[in-house]
């Protein structure tokens, strides 16, 4: 009988340039009595390790005295991954860690590697997304958002918001700062700090689809942002699904700005997961038993509530 395999967390760390992802690195990488973690990163030397800390060095990994490893990411994604998994705990003696952090670019949306993450058959064998965090920098993310639809998407797809750089604020700043992320995430905790000074266990067993749990009735946010929760115990039917929500997804301007949902959808064995942000939309198995509902989570501004719940009932199985 085969043996199921260990499902390792992996924390996405997303951020636009000048947020604090490289400090936060560091942290991660240099603490003490935490997750062993696996870094991935572009290249050692912009997280700066103290090279006192390093006990071993391989090729493109690093390893810590804490037991953390270091890794360069210099090509694919899955590639990257793959070997990470197959050398863990073998290449440098006692790397065996507990967790994979990935930094994401700081012009990169967090939608493209999540999907990677959970539709990707061999790595979703083997690793689960635990949460994606966004660092934004407290006195610059209001132009950021306005201006970059990177910041915006990164901003949307978060499960935890840090804000960070609360000493480049000037004295009640910084409830615009919640303001502005609330009108495009209204569901993510928010953090705040310095110098990305957090309690690294905060980052970390995140439960990305508590927003489903807490969104037990509609309400509104900042800036004309809704939210809107959907559920039903009888089952969907999936192929209906997946043709509403790309309609959904589709429709131009930012109607929609998050979708999140757990569905429990007829001839699926177990959870259907939906994961959007803006056009970006994926639809696929989730980890655990078959729910005994379905529950779908809608964060946008100007849509029609009645119409959306007319689309949902649509999509329940006759």
């Amino acid at each position: 009988m085969a043996v199921a395999q260990e499902l390792l967390p992996v924390t996405l760390l997303a951020g636009f340039l000048g947020s604090g992802k490289t400090t936060l690195l560091n942290r991660i990488l240099t603490q003490e009595g935490g997750p062993k973690c696996a870094v991935l990163v572009n290249e050692f030397g912009d997280v700066g390790i103290d090279g006192k800390l390093i006990v071993a060095a391989e090729d493109d990994l690093v390893e810590l005295q804490n037991g953390c490893v270091c890794c360069t990411v210099r090509g694919d994604l899955q590639e990257a991954l793959g070997q990470m998994l197959t050398r863990r705990g073998s290449i440098l003696g006692r790397a065996k860690f507990d967790r994979i952090v990935i930094e994401a670019s700081g012009l990169a949306s967090p939608g493209p590697i999540a999907q990677t993450l959970e539709v990707d058959g061999d790595l979703s064998d083997r690793l689960f997304l635990d949460g994606v965090i966004t660092l934004v920098h407290a006195a610059k993310i209001g132009e950021q958002l306005t201006g970059f639809p990177e910041a915006r998407n990164q901003v949307g797809y978060a499960d935890l918001l840090l804000i960070n750089h609360l000493d480049c604020l000037e004295p009640g700043q910084l409830d615009g700062v919640r303001q502005a992320l609330v009108a495009v995430n209204g569901a993510a905790p928010m953090l705040e700090t310095t110098r990305s000074d957090v309690d690294l266990s905060k980052l970390f067993d995140l439960e990305r689809l508590d927003l489903l749990g807490a969104a037990s009735s509609d309400h509104s946010h900042a800036a004309g942002v809704s939210t809107l929760a959907l559920s039903s115990t009888a089952p969907m039917d999936i192929h209906k699904v997946k043709m509403w929500l790309r309609f959904l997804a589709n429709r131009s301007g930012t109607e929609i700005l998050r979708m999140k949902g757990v569905l429990r959808c007829l001839d699926q064995p177990g959870p259907v997961v939906v994961q959007a942000v803006y056009q970006w939309l994926e639809v696929g198995p989730g980890q655990g038993s078959l729910p005994a509902e379905s529950n779908l989570v809608l964060i946008g501004q100007g849509f029609d509530p009645a119409e959306l719940r007319r689309g949902w009932e649509a999509c329940i199985s006759n």
